[in-house]
């Protein structure tokens, strides 16, 4: 049942209250349901996108490390699904295991706890399989490096679309719409919250809660927390505690090309179906040379050179661009994040991106024919395209891992937002660590490449140069990790291995905020996984407490 917070609603005796209507939120109250218990999802936005509602979202950043939140993030029903791409990969073993050049990123609890759910949260995605192994027509790539797993891609990536009907026909599920959390109210003991205040522009409301699962995303997850320690700082682990620190997501970008020795072997590289799925494969490094060379995880993939810059005399490309560039088309087709990131900084070079399309006409067309057929007729669409380059060159994307540091960091500001919810001041840093990384990772592919006779790379720049390259793609904002983490110890952790705050009975947060480490993988796949992980906990505890505190009507009989 979806409704809209007004001043006829009244909500109390759920199970469990979940904030957040993202994949995270919808998971949990799916698995939920499935268990029998009743659930209250609240959402700060609607159904549709209402600028008034993301302005809620914005944060005080240094754009030249961190995407704007309005743009990383998304209110309303489905959450951030409704802007990403749909690329579903898992975490490795290496990610949980102790590293001792990574000491911080240590998980407290092993892969299996979250990988025995992967074939749920592929069902939720609808991908397919839970198998991200397959191995390369002519053998992997080795000597430390590998060319055996996949990405796997959602053909629906809205899930508010794909679950939709289901929230709105549930006997159990109630969808509270246009209600943004604005407090905690907390018992005296501080062991429980015992309510919470919802609001929009016209309405504010008390909740009464059982069991609170934030799942609101990294950051906004961690805004309510840092407003509720902030009215009382012995919260959380205090101001001198790990709330809000450890803030992590990737590096990515490009310094290098893949150079194939056998041109023809870029089918391998392109994406391909797997039953009714699109999946892609791509180079990893071995957790073993991982570890001998201290390197942060880091995966590989090949790609189209990059749209806005014209030099590449493509004509199929500059017409993407076109595209993108002009707001309404390009926010119709992907999200303002990729797009951005497409269409490059300005001044744009309108002039010769027009003369790369006039100068290739033809094959500009057939191009786009055959784009536009993969992208928007064929069922599942295909998640993206790869040109053929004659030569076997093609820029290398990688998308790194990034150490946890606890100076990295959201805060809470003096400025609020029209609900008077202080706005977050956001710190993300990257560090020597993770661009040495990214450069000692190239060489250690370059070197399983060579001595394998499938390619080399072929550095976009040199020494000090490759480095300043290098830091100058340090940007994320858009996987939001490490903010609330996970670990044994309240005094540099947030949750328990149960992904339970510390101290507080029934407090729980499914969200990659809790994520002790970045991976090299996106975080969406893990968050559904650790969402089903919590829905499971709480689905144990009621029952346990039914069998311990049977139905009056049993007793008596």
């Amino acid at each position: 049942m979806l409704r809209r917070l007004d001043a006829t609603t009244n909500l109390s005796g759920h199970d469990v209250c979940i904030v957040g209507a993202g994949p995270a939120g919808i998971a949990a109250a799916l698995a939920c349901e499935d268990g029998g218990l009743s659930v209250l999802l609240i959402e700060s936005g609607l159904q549709s996108e209402q600028p008034a509602v993301e302005g809620l979202s914005t944060a005080a950043v240094d754009p030249a490390r961190h995407a704007p939140v309005e743009i990383a993030a998304r209110r309303g029903l489905g959450g951030t699904s409704r802007w990403w791409g749909g690329r579903c990969v898992p975490y490795d073993d290496i990610d949980f295991a102790p590293r001792a050049h990574l000491p911080l990123a240590a998980w407290p609890i092993p892969h299996e706890a979250l990988s025995s759910r992967y074939d749920r949260a592929a069902a939720f995605f609808d991908i397919g399989s839970a198998d991200f192994g397959w191995a390369a027509p002519d053998g992997s790539v080795r000597d430390g490096a590998g060319f055996d797993t996949l990405e796997r891609w959602t053909p629906r990536i809205d899930c508010s679309e794909v679950h939709g009907e289901r929230l709105q026909t549930s006997d159990r599920i109630t969808v509270l719409l246009d209600a943004t959390v604005t407090a905690l109210e907390f018992a005296a003991a501080e062991d429980r919250v015992e309510g919470i205040t919802v609001a929009n522009a016209d309405w504010q409301l008390r909740i009464p809660v059982t069991t609170l699962v934030l799942s609101a995303g990294g950051l906004e997850t961690t805004r309510i927390l840092l407003v509720a320690q902030r009215e009382k700082p012995e919260r959380f682990g205090g101001p001198l505690g790990a709330l809000g620190r450890y803030y992590a997501g990737h590096i990515s970008g490009k310094i290098a090309d893949l150079v194939l020795t056998d041109p023809a072997s870029a089918v391998d590289h392109d994406f391909f179906r797997d039953g009714d799925t699109w999946v892609r494969r791509r180079f990893v490094l071995d957790a073993e040379i991982q570890q001998a060379k201290s390197l942060l995880n880091t995966a590989f993939w090949i790609d189209n050179p990059p749209f806005h810059k014209p030099a590449h005399q493509n004509g199929i490309l500059s017409l993407v661009w076109f595209i993108l560039a002009i707001p309404p088309l390009g926010r119709r087709l992907m999200s303002e994040g990729v797009r951005t990131s497409h269409i490059g900084p300005r001044p744009h070079a309108w002039g010769r991106q027009l003369l790369n399309i006039l100068t290739h006409p033809l094959t500009t067309a057939v191009d786009a024919i055959g784009i536009v057929k993969s992208r928007l007729v064929d069922k599942p669409r295909k998640p993206g395209f790869l040109l053929r380059s004659r030569d076997g060159r093609y820029p290398l994307h990688y998308h790194a891992e990034q150490a946890p540091n606890p100076d990295s960091r959201a805060t809470l500001g003096n400025a609020t937002d029209p609900l008077g919810t202080p706005r977050l001041n956001i710190d993300l840093r990257y560090s020597d660590t993770d661009v040495r990384s990214v450069i000692d990772s190239h060489a250690a592919l370059d070197a399983a490449l060579r001595a394998s006779g499938q390619g080399r790379l072929d550095y976009y720049a040199e020494g000090e140069a490759l480095e300043v390259l290098a830091l100058a793609q340090a940007t994320d904002g858009f996987h939001q990790t490490g903010l609330t983490r996970m670990g044994d110890d309240p005094a540099t952790s947030v949750v328990d291995t149960d992904a339970r705050a510390h101290g507080i009975d029934n407090l729980y947060i499914a969200s990659a905020s809790v994520f002790p480490s970045s991976g090299q993988a996106n975080p969406t796949f893990l968050v559904i996984a650790l969402a089903l992980r919590v829905a499971d906990t709480l689905v144990a505890i009621a029952n346990r407490a039914s069998i311990a505190s049977p139905p009056k009507e049993r007793a008596s009989t």
